[in-house]
């Protein structure tokens, strides 16, 4: 009995390691191949994990909702940097004039693209994906 739980113990392992692995990153060359629409979740300090939807246009511009009891929706704007990265600003609170900034990082393999956008003070993390043709 004890080898059992054992071994269901480490399957259940196994697979939460699988479920949250991230394809490797690459590099972006035009903010155009990012549009469409993504999903995931949405982790901010001192808070539960919630899902999220990040719907990015061709411009790169984007609009980000998440699960909220008071309901989460803003827009923003990806920016692609000459390296390949990203940097992003979006209204984090309508109407009190606060501003949400930070950079991204796009992953792409095992048929599925990846955006992670980390806010500058590491106080929130954004992980979306959607599948790849």
């Amino acid at each position: 009995m004890r080898a059992r739980h054992g071994a269901i113990a480490l399957l259940l392992l196994v697979v939460t390691a699988c479920a949250t692995s991230t394809p490797p990153s690459t590099r972006v060359t035009d903010i155009r191949t990012l549009a469409g629409q993504y999903s995931g979740s949405l982790k901010e300090d001192g808070e539960l994990s919630r899902s999220a939807v990040l719907i990015v246009e061709p411009d790169g511009k984007f609009e980000l909702r998440a699960s909220d009891p008071r309901g989460f929706r803003t827009g923003g704007e990806l920016i692609l940097e000459p390296d390949g990265t990203l940097t992003y600003t979006y209204d984090e609170m309508r109407g009190q004039g606060r501003v949400a900034a930070g950079r991204g990082t796009v992953h792409e393999g095992d048929g599925q693209r990846v955006i992670v956008l980390t806010k500058t003070d590491g106080t929130m993390t954004t992980r979306v994906a959607k599948s790849l043709p």
